[in-house]
């Protein structure tokens, strides 16, 4: 029963702080962390207290492959030196100086190690949601920063959090090993997981059973990887990226439309769960903070945000000049217009903390092998908790201000590649509807209907604005609400029990999937 009134409450939370966030412009996540906090005085939540292991299996894995599946692979492929440095390079390097940061201010080594290892990574979900209107170059070498470098972070906590818990010493070449170690491992377990799910679902045309196997995939191949030792976050992503690219041959649209609605939703819980969890954590980190004051705990964390910050911003900027001097770019900016610097500042200046270092602070074991408790780990909750409200409400609220003074703009490449794949997806359409009509028997008015609905579609696109395509948007706010009035039709039988609840369920999806058709996706998604 406990566990059942920790999920309501902490689903009730979500709903609350995401929907007052989004109507007062208030960050979400640092909304829900201090829900959190206010929910962590209360008597029920004080008291739990989440199994390590646990959160890392349960969260991350989901939060990961959604992220993923929405990656666009062509731009990794073109700016990989710069996901490889960012992703490996300055989360190394952001764990170092956090490290010595903290050693300074009298923290204990091997926590200090253990919180650099926790705030090194970028968050993807972060890096969508608050920096959703950046070019799409930009936004997508973050965001797959943001995938790769979970993988790497979490394997230096590991190894990290071996040494806090005094079960291990590795030496340089020692974390070495472990690091290549994990992470081939890791992409080869993706690699294998990813091609069984392709090969399973070429076969599948069951949207339930489809829905069920792409819920099983992530944990899958995060447990594979994890029995020989390897990363199960690279894993999880290398499986989702092969789903992405291999899904348009393999699923159908029923099961795609499914499967996208089902993890929308569970990593919009997952997500602000976490953050919620997190904030109930904190109270109790406070009271258990007995290495340092309350007060001394606090500058640990401001000095280690700016830390954060100002090794991401450094290690940009001097990566972009060294490269620039070898006539290559660390940042590609769009169409050439902004200095370099200024497009370098935004990359930086977007780099949020968030889910995954939430998920690594609280998997921090609270005992050592031989049962005494772990050094500072309520400091590190403490720490890794502020850092990550101090970056949300620093950065998040000003990387708006931040994108207008480099001079960056949105996507409008997105929007011109768009319009021609949806041309010459038509022209094809058009092309072969002979031969299918032939093939299946079909001829006459038929095939005239759908041939001049394709030339209309044509007009439209070849058109891009004026007269016609306003004509075509009048037509479908018509259509629209000549549908509004059928569906309340519809209920009114069912409400006059004139039909069963039953055909108005079958009828309501014929009409959600025709409005779906006419309203399209949203120019967000």
């Amino acid at each position: 029963m406990e566990a059942l009134v920790l999920i309501v409450v902490l689903g009730v939370t979500v709903l609350v702080g995401t929907t007052v966030g989004g109507r007062y412009r208030v960050a979400p996540p640092v909304l829900l962390i201090a829900l959190g906090v206010l929910l962590g005085f209360t008597p029920p939540l004080s008291e739990v207290t989440l199994e390590p292991d646990l959160v890392l299996l349960i969260f991350l894995p989901a939060i990961l492959y959604r992220e993923s599946l929405t990656i666009s692979l062509r731009e990794i492929r073109a700016n990989l030196p710069v996901i490889g440095m960012l992703a490996v390079v300055l989360v190394v390097l952001t764990m170092v100086t956090v490290s010595y940061a903290a050693q300074a201010f009298g923290v204990y080594p091997a926590a200090a190690w253990v919180l650099g290892a926790v705030l090194a990574p970028t968050d993807a979900a972060a890096v969508t949601g608050l920096a959703k209107r950046l070019p799409r170059k930009l936004l997508t070498t973050l965001h797959a920063e943001s995938l790769i470098n979970d993988g790497t972070a979490l394997v230096v906590f590991a190894v990290a959090v071996g040494l806090l818990s005094q079960s291990a010493e590795p030496g340089v070449l020692g974390v070495g090993e472990e690091f290549v170690g994990a992470s081939v491992g890791g992409v080869v377990a993706g690699l294998l997981v990813g091609a069984a799910v392709v090969l399973v679902r070429k076969r599948l045309d069951d949207p339930l059973r489809e829905g069920a196997l792409s819920v099983l995939t992530p944990f899958g191949a995060f447990l594979l990887a994890d029995s020989v030792h390897a990363s199960g976050v690279l894993a999880v992503v290398v499986a989702g990226l092969v789903l992405s690219y291999a899904g348009p041959r393999v699923i159908r649209a029923r099961s795609r439309v499914l499967a996208f609605a089902f993890w929308d939703l569970s990593t919009f819980l997952i997500n602000g769960g976490l953050f919620v969890l997190l904030g109930t954590q904190i109270p109790r980190a406070v009271r258990g903070i007995t290495s340092t004051s309350p007060q001394r705990a606090l500058l640990i964390a401001l000095v280690v945000t700016v830390v954060v910050v100002a090794t991401r911003l450094l290690f940009i900027y001097v990566t972009a000049q060294s490269a620039r001097l070898r006539r290559r770019r660390m940042v590609d900016d769009v169409g050439r217009g902004p200095s370099g610097w200024r497009v370098g500042t935004v990359g930086g200046w977007a780099g949020f903390r968030g889910a995954v270092s939430l998920a690594a602070a609280l998997a921090v074991p609270t005992m050592t092998v031989d049962g005494r408790p772990v050094v500072e780990r309520d400091l590190i909750i403490f720490v890794t908790a502020l850092v990550i409200v101090l970056i949300m409400l620093l950065q998040g609220t000003t990387l708006p201000l931040v994108v207008r003074w480099a001079g960056l703009s949105g996507d409008p490449g997105r929007v011109d590649e768009a319009r021609h794949a949806r041309r010459r997806a038509a022209e094809a359409g058009l092309a072969a509807l002979p031969q299918v009509a032939a093939e299946i028997g079909v001829q006459g008015d038929s095939v005239r209907r759908l041939e001049a609905e394709y030339q209309r579609h044509l007009e439209d696109l070849n058109e891009g604005g004026g007269t016609i395509a306003d004509e075509r948007r009048l037509e479908r706010q018509l259509r629209l609400g000549v549908l509004a009035h059928k569906r309340r039709e519809v209920t009114r039988l069912r409400d006059n029990r004139e039909i069963d609840d039953l055909v108005l369920q079958e009828l309501q999806s014929a009409l959600d999937n025709e409005e779906i058709r006419l309203l399209g996706r949203e120019p967000n998604e």
